[in-house]
């Protein structure tokens, strides 16, 4: 009888054991993870629902801020904004008098016409706020109230303070009326986005949202 040495018996069963040891450790091997996109269907239909929501509100506001600015009669809202300019100055030392010829409102020779009255800012306003979506009647009206009290009384120091620069000579007209003005105006504009987002911070949760759309497309 021919002895057949130790390890030539035991290669068959040791080959055996280290393959069901590889199947064993095959078997609890995590499968890779795919992400399902969403069905295109849907995510046109996302697409398409957000684009209809901001057409409706560009629209919307469109109509609020042509109609707002341009149907309204504005002579006493100019001849409101003449007569306590006018009153302004004079309790400040500077002897102006607020007239009305006609359909015109005047301080001293200066007329005050519609885009003196801030009622443009005012229309923009009213266009972005009042077709705001997820945000409830009265806080949009509270907070018109609010714009509308903080910019009628900052449109008064920005014209009070155009023509005590004039009287006392320190900035001709030309300089205080525009470049000034100007600069006034936009400064004034952010204060007013400052305070719409404190008491309606729909408004900035409403125009992230539109960038986050926008930015998905």
């Amino acid at each position: 009888m021919v002895n057949v040495p130790p390890t030539m018996n035991r290669s068959r069963p040791i080959k055996m054991k280290i393959w069901a040891a590889s199947m064993e450790s095959n078997k609890y091997r995590r499968a890779p993870m795919h992400r399902s996109r969403m069905p295109r269907d849907k995510t046109l239909g996302i697409k398409g629902f957000f684009s209809r929501k901001v057409i409706l509100y560009i629209l919307a506001s469109l109509l609020i801020v042509v109609g707002v600015y341009y149907i309204p009669d504005y002579f006493f809202l100019e001849r409101m904004t003449a007569d306590h300019t006018a009153f302004l100055l004079n309790a400040l030392g500077v002897p102006v008098q607020s007239r009305a010829v006609g359909h015109r409102a005047f301080i001293n020779e200066i007329q005050i016409v519609k885009d003196c009255t801030g009622i443009q800012v005012l229309a923009v306003f009213l266009g972005l706020l009042i077709p705001l979506p997820k945000a409830s009647l009265r806080k949009k009206v509270f907070t018109i109230l609010i714009l509308s009290t903080i910019l009628y009384g900052a449109n008064l120091l920005r014209i009070g303070l155009e023509f005590w620069l004039v009287y006392f000579n320190i900035l001709p007209w030309t300089l205080a009326h525009y470049p000034l003005s100007l600069l006034l105006g936009v400064l004034g504009v952010l204060f007013l986005i400052l305070v719409t987002d404190h008491f309606l911070p729909e408004f900035g949760d409403f125009i992230i949202y539109v960038k986050q759309g926008a930015q998905r497309k």
